[in-house]
């Protein structure tokens, strides 16, 4: 393939260089402010390839989010280990979690403006645990400490998701906002450990409390969507509607 200028491209790379420097525009600035020529010039594809591969802006926008999503789930070698104690088990996969985010601040910073300004208009929205690794490690090792008596019922994987990344965003998301309440940086390196630690503890607290049976199966309800859309790569569903450029 040739761009423009008649340069030979190497298109995964070209391509993966695109949504790397849009990631970044996008998470920055937002949709509307981020302009594809910027792009072009610091990705190094020309604007007329940009919407030969992706369309349009929201086609690139989309990408970018599918991509943000992929990029702040562990890889499964990660979350697997030989203990047999649930709660070395749950600790790995706080920490695969935890630190696989932490590593992406502008994929959070993307997926948080997503879900603020819905610049898609989403008509579904898969959800990033149910079908993965990181649910399917999290029930086993909830079943196998929930047998052993060594955690509560009432918790699933989808609650220690949630309070994770709870943490995770709320880290990069709000630290403007800590500074100016409390003085705390939040993205510190003091603080990115400390904030580990309190993801670990938190999750470990909240399945060791001694706390009554509340007879639920988890504190959150997932709404169910089909088996073909759970998909960490394919969570957002345009609904089959298209923009003009921008």
């Amino acid at each position: 393939m040739y761009d423009d200028d008649l340069t030979p491209l190497d298109d995964a790379t070209s391509l993966e260089a695109v949504v790397d420097v849009a990631i970044g525009q996008f998470a920055e600035q937002g949709f509307q402010e981020t302009r594809l020529e910027s792009i072009a010039r610091q990705s190094g594809m020309s604007k007329r390839m940009i919407h030969y591969h992706f369309g349009d802006k929201k086609g690139l926008y989309l990408r970018c989010l599918t991509e943000a999503a992929r990029r702040i789930q562990p890889p499964a070698e990660e979350l697997i280990s030989d203990t047999l104690v649930p709660v070395e088990g749950v600790t790995q996969v706080v920490d695969a979690v935890y630190l696989t985010m932490i590593r992406h601040p502008e994929s959070l910073r993307l997926l948080q403006h997503e879900g603020l300004n819905r610049v898609l208009n989403l008509t579904g929205v898969a959800t990033l645990i149910p079908g993965t690794q990181v649910s399917l490690q999290l029930d086993k090792l909830l079943m196998q400490g929930q047998d052993m008596g060594a955690f509560r019922p009432g918790i699933g994987a989808e609650d220690i998701f949630f309070l994770i990344s709870s943490l995770a965003f709320t880290r990069v998301i709000n630290r403007d906002l800590m500074i100016n309440l409390i003085d705390v940086d939040t993205c510190s390196e003091d603080n990115t450990d400390g904030l580990h630690r309190l993801a670990v503890d938190s999750v470990l607290a909240l399945l060791t409390a001694h706390i009554p049976d509340s007879g639920h199966d988890s504190y959150l309800t997932a709404d169910r969507l089909d088996e073909g859309s759970r998909s960490g790569l394919g969570i957002y569903d345009l609904g089959g509607h298209s923009d003009p450029l921008e």
